[in-house]
């Protein structure tokens, strides 16, 4: 059958086809490594191009990958909100917690910041007899299709620590093989026919915005070059101070090859017209220290999160350069959800094949999702918190049980939970308020 992959079209055999997206793949590697503080390896090979002597060089880094990273991927910062139609609520809610959805989607949007794609792989574990959810990212990745959203084939690499080790697994909607490194079929226990048998690939894509005609989006290369540039920058700075952080005695009137011996408790001694004194360091600190912190700044303000995250001179920014900042932040948050929402809706598709098939009938057919994802709000102090909550009671708009969700929502992960708190919160102060 011919299959188009994203940028190349043939019958491929998994060897050729994963050998061919080396480059890459090492390049989504190489970002994973500077998002994971792993980034001195590589300023040492940038040093090593341009000075004789690297292995001088003290290397360290300020990192602002995950710094910038973070701070944007604020989508699932907060859970969302799912309700089920078709579906009991707790039946529902209870797959996701089993899976660990929102602590592994967390995770994922960070990475989706890092790659700009990801894909989302619904499994089933036999002993708990739960669905899972695990993030896998392109530096292990080959997708095939014609549809960046609807792939076709997808094929995982499982590096090993010697290239013998390494394996492969090939999925299509119809079949499932797991190959050696040479890329020979392995048996899979309990399915001798290598056949899929949810029928539907249990995997979901996750672009970072709207794919053209590419699964991985491109983008993203600025940060990683600005990181290296500041990984080199501080090395040379460092190297600055320790080279010039004490004056250079010097003397003259003497031979070249004599030693003074000099101190605070010692008198130096030279022939006529003999001078001695230290040199002061003129190393430009100052210099050097304004230019990381403009790439510092000019970094984060590109990337949409404020120029003050790197702010190294404490100087507060004004209102309406914070206001600004806000709404940078803001307007990436509402691209984020309208992609995650549509996310949610397709892992929920595939959630209900993977469970249907292990416990058939869990999910009807006709059940659907939809998705409250937090708004963002500002920094507040509890007592404006309290006043906003207070307000929304007033008007209707919350009820107690919803302030009590949005001061503790890991202690009351549903209403019934807070409805019952709050009900023997109110028996306990009118029983303490009744007369003796």
């Amino acid at each position: 059958m011919e299959i188009s992959v994203f940028g190349l079209t043939g019958n491929s055999d998994v060897i050729r086809i994963t050998a061919a997206s080396r480059a890459r793949k090492d390049k989504h590697a190489k970002r994973l490594r500077y998002y994971w503080d792993q980034s001195h390896d590589d300023a040492h090979a940038l040093i090593a191009r341009r000075f004789a002597k690297p292995e001088t060089f003290r290397i360290f880094s300020v990192n602002m990958v995950r710094a910038i990273c973070d701070k944007r991927a604020s989508t699932y910062r907060q859970p969302p909100r799912r309700t089920f139609t078709g579906l009991d609520q707790a039946a529902g809610d209870a797959l996701y917690r089993a899976m660990n959805a929102d602590a592994v989607l967390k995770k994922a949007s960070r990475y989706l910041e890092v790659s700009k794609t990801v894909m989302l792989q619904v499994g089933w574990d036999d002993d708990t007899e739960q669905p899972t959810l695990s993030v896998l990212t392109p530096n292990v990745l080959d997708v095939l299709g014609s549809n960046p959203e609807r792939p076709e084939r997808v094929i995982i690499t499982y590096s090993g620590d010697r290239p013998e080790d390494t394996a492969y697994a090939d999925w299509t909607a119809t079949s499932f093989k797991r190959l050696n490194h040479r890329g020979a079929p392995k048996p899979v226990e309990g399915n001798p026919g290598s056949a899929n048998p949810y029928g539907v690939l249990p995997f979901v894509s996750w672009h970072d915005r709207l794919p053209d005609d590419e699964f991985f989006i491109p983008g993203g290369d600025d940060l990683y070059a600005a990181q290296d540039a500041l990984n080199v920058g501080l090395a040379n700075l460092w190297r600055a101070v320790e080279h010039q952080a004490h004056g250079q005695a010097w003397a003259s009137g003497i031979s070249a090859n004599e030693v003074l011996q000099f101190g605070p408790d010692r008198a130096v001694a030279l022939p006529q017209g003999g001078q001695f004194g230290f040199a002061a360091p003129n190393a430009p600190i100052t210099s050097i220290l304004s230019a990381l912190e403009f790439v510092l700044r000019e970094t984060a303000a590109t990337h949409g999160v404020g120029s003050d995250l790197f702010d190294l001179s404490k100087v507060a920014e004004s209102g309406s350069a914070k206001h600004a900042g806000r709404l940078d932040l803001k307007e990436v948050r509402q691209d984020q959800v309208a992609q995650a929402r549509a996310m949610e809706t397709r892992l929920f598709a595939t959630l209900k094949a993977v469970v249907n098939t292990h416990r058939p009938g869990t999910i009807p057919d006709d059940a659907t999702i939809g998705c409250d994802f937090a708004e963002q709000h500002d920094q507040l102090s509890e007592a404006e918190l309290l006043e906003n909550a207070r307000s929304k009671v007033d008007l209707g708009a919350w009820s107690p049980v919803d302030v009590l969700i949005a001061i503790n929502p890991d202690g009351f992960p549903d209403r019934d939970a807070a409805f019952r708190e709050l009900k023997r919160r109110n028996d306990e102060t009118a029983a303490l308020a009744a007369p003796l």
